[in-house]
């Protein structure tokens, strides 16, 4: 728990620093190299939930692409 919150914590400080309009995958967002260091479970996890609170309008400004990538 307290790692997906500073997960989190990380990622809404990047979000501030986003200019609009700009697309992003949660990798990109947090840091490339120190996501990859992260354990599996816990990206899967984060993405899952970054995922649900921005259909769920945590993030209003945020809407998710139509397609996927490998990210």
């Amino acid at each position: 728990m307290q790692e997906m919150k500073a997960i989190f914590t990380r990622i809404e400080e990047q979000l501030k620093k986003q200019p609009s309009e700009s697309q992003f995958s949660l990798p990109e967002l947090y840091g490339e190299a120190d996501w990859q260091q992260l354990y599996i479970g816990t990206r899967v996890q984060a993405g899952n939930l970054f995922r649900r609170e921005v259909l769920a309008g945590h993030y209003p400004t945020l809407r998710l692409l139509a397609t996927k990538d490998r990210k």
